[in-house]
This record gives structure tokens, sequence and C-alpha cells, in this order.
């Protein structure tokens, strides 16, 4: 097994056709059929489904694409390290919650700090940064502690107050606080089944029983955020991401008898193998996080070191 067929393998998994990955690799298509028919051969295991219609991975094969991204992310990462004119870009993994904050700031500061550095945002879940990491894409990684990651030493730490909120139309002629059972009569919207909220608020609502009424699902916290304004029902969220429809009266803050613990999100990784530049840009981010919880105390907090 060699490089040049996890590649064949990969493109072939994103494009779907033998004739595109050869336009791709700039090859014939006998030779990308070679090369998938060489890995198969290397791992003895059948990868596609040669008699469906369509492309179609089988069992293995869906279990080798995740590793070929791997390969083809550590590649790029490779090559983007050792090609001068790409020392410049730092990529910096970011939960959404910290690009709606205060990674805006560190953007900024970063630009205004230090001028010759490019910042390339990765956003996205715990898994997909996590996915990231492993494939040595990031440089730095602000994931939240549900990622199971051990913490950067020394690492800061911003808590994000996660509480319910809904339109006003939807919360009218409810006396407050409410309980949980009056929570599940309400239209919800829900998180991907990986999300560390939605594992809590499974367990809070009681998910597993027959539903009162109709439950969506956003799959980030943006697209959630925007589906409460629109009245598609409530929501509990990071409540840094609403502040703003909260003061304004768009949105209203929804008290209830139980309360849903913060999440905190901390550093997870440096790479030491750009430490100066590397150091200089978590200091930053340091800085920038202070800064936003000082000017947004509502429903955020700044901890130098582990959260307590």
């Amino acid at each position: 097994m060699n490089f040049k067929q996890m590649e064949a393998f990969y493109w072939l998994c994103q494009l779907h056709s033998y004739r595109r990955v050869a336009e791709r690799l700039s090859l014939t298509q006998p030779a990308v059929s070679a090369r998938i028919n060489a890995l198969e051969e290397d791992l003895n295991v059948q990868l596609i489904e040669r008699d469906s219609q369509h492309f179609r991975l089988t069992e293995h094969g869906q279990q080798v694409a995740e590793y070929a991204e791997m390969f083809a992310n550590l590649h790029e990462a490779m090559s983007s390290r050792l090609d001068e004119r790409r020392q410049r870009h730092l990529a910096v993994g970011m939960v959404s919650m910290v690009t709606t904050s205060w990674g805006i700031l560190m953007r900024d500061m970063v630009a205004r700090a230090a001028p010759n550095v490019l910042l390339d945002i990765h956003s996205g879940s715990n898994r997909d940064l996590r996915r990231l990491l492993r494939a040595g894409v990031l440089d730095l990684a602000f994931l939240t502690d549900e990622a199971d990651l051990s913490r950067v030493p020394n690492s800061f730490t911003v808590q994000y107050d996660v509480g319910w909120v809904g339109h006003p139309d939807l919360l009218r002629d409810l006396k407050q606080p409410l309980q949980t059972k009056t929570l599940r009569q309400l239209p919800i919207i829900l998180y991907p089944p990986s999300s560390p909220l939605m594992q809590v608020l499974s367990r809070m609502l009681h998910e597993n029983r027959a539903r009162p009424n109709v439950r969506h699902v956003g799959n980030s916290l943006a697209t959630i955020s925007e589906m409460v304004r629109r009245g598609y029902g409530i929501s509990a969220v990071a409540l840094s991401q609403v502040e703003e429809d909260i003061i304004s009266g768009r949105l209203e803050l929804i008290e209830t008898t139980e309360t849903i613990a913060p999440l905190d999100i901390c550093c997870v990784h440096l790479n030491r193998a750009r430490k100066t530049q590397v150091q200089q840009i978590f200091e930053i981010a340091e800085t920038a996080a202070r800064e936003w919880c000082e000017t947004h105390p509502r429903f955020l907090t700044f901890k130098k070191g582990p959260a307590s």
C-alpha cells in the first residue's frame, strides 16, 4: 500500500467517477483502476461494489475512506509546512461558539500584532476538529471539554452559559419558571446525536419516551439559533450566541426549574513543530478571550487555568 493508491481511492470517494479522478490526477482511467485494484489486493478486501449501477462503497470501503481522507489531509499539511511560500499560514480550529465570539477579536488582533501571519480558521464541531487534529492539519485547536482531549498546560478556559430561549409568541401565557414536563410539550430544536448538548438534552427531556410535540434538528449552533429566531421552536443554546436577541426582546430567555451546566472551552493542541509562532498566537488568543469576556460578562466567564 502506498500514498498514490490512497490518493486515487480518496478522490474516487469524492468524485464517484474514474474519468474525473483521472482528470484530477492527470492519469489515464486504466491507471486509476490499477491503483484501486492494487490497494484492494494489498488490503485483501473489496472496497467498491462493482455490481451496483451507481458508485457505492462496501463496508470495508467506508472504513478505508476515513483513513484515505486522513492521508490526504496529512499530505496537504506536510506539503504546506515544507513550502516556504505557505509558512505564513497557521491553521486554527475553533468550535462555532468561539468563531462567533472572541474568535472575531482574536482574528483582528493577529492582523494587527502579527501582520505576516495568515490565520486559516477551521470552524466545526468537536468531532470535525478531532478528525483534523488526527490528520495533523491544525496548529492550534479550541474545543469543549466534552471532546475528551487533554488541555494544553496552563490553557485558559472560557465558560459559556447555556440556557433555553424561544420566540415570545411560543411562550405567551406560560408561567415561568417552566418545569421540564412543560418544556417537553413545546416544539423543540435539537442537536445532532454527536453533539455534547444533545446528550444532555436527551436525558433532561426523556427523549426516549413518546414526543408530545414536534422535534426539529439543526446541524450547527448558528442554524439552531436562526431557527429559534424564526419561531420553529425553543432550544437550549450558548446564550452568548443570542445575547443581542435577548436584549432586543426578539428572543426570550426562559426560566426553568432545571438548569443546564455551562460549556467550558479551552486549548487542546499547540503544534510544537512551530512553537515560537504558535505560542505568539496562543497568547493573542488568551488576550482576546479575556477582553471579549470583560465586555460581554452576562453569559461568558474567563478563567486562567482549568475551569473549577
